[in-house]
């Protein structure tokens, strides 16, 4: 795989769309009709966690893939 350090910057984009996403939820809290409960609220906190912690888990394996790959390419040329 030719993969290069570009190929992390969609990666890297998605997991941005973290604040987009707590804005999300701080409006729904504030001006939301009807107003969330306190389960929804955590429901939605969790569920929030889960998905950027397997975003950043995919981003960093990711980045942990062009190294190998960029490695490999160097070791290749010197060999």
């Amino acid at each position: 795989m030719n993969s290069t350090l570009y190929d992390l910057e969609p990666h890297i984009m998605d997991c941005w769309s973290v604040c987009n996403d707590i804005e999300t939820v701080f409006k729904q809290i504030g001006d939301g009709h009807p107003e969330p409960t306190e389960d929804e609220i955590m429901n939605a906190l969790m569920g929030m966690q889960q998905i950027y912690q397997w975003k950043f888990e995919q981003l960093f394996n990711r980045y942990e893939q062009i190294q190998r790959s960029q490695r490999e390419e160097s070791e290749e040329r010197y060999d």
